[in-house]
């Protein structure tokens, strides 16, 4: 399933659903990739601080890919 993401609060939900569909708690994740557990909570909540290479290696380890491309507008809604 793709997901369109725009916001980093929406990056967050789906590392949270994945975690969790994995079984892996916020510490357990954090151990896996090396990160403390609060940088994951941050992660989750959508904060603008996190380094992209953090992140990638996040979704890495959650056995996930992050693509790109360009972006869809079929109403104002959808360029915000």
């Amino acid at each position: 399933m793709v997901t369109i993401i725009r916001q980093s609060i929406q990056i967050g939900n789906l590392i949270r659903t994945r975690r969790k569909e994995l079984g892996l708690t916020q510490a357990a994740l954090a151990d896996k990739v090396g990160l403390r557990q609060a940088t994951v909570s941050q992660i989750e909540t959508g904060s603008n601080a996190t380094r992209i290479g953090t992140l990638l290696r996040v979704i890495a380890m959650l056995d996930m890919d992050l693509t790109a491309g360009p972006r869809r507008r079929t109403a104002i809604e959808d360029i915000l």
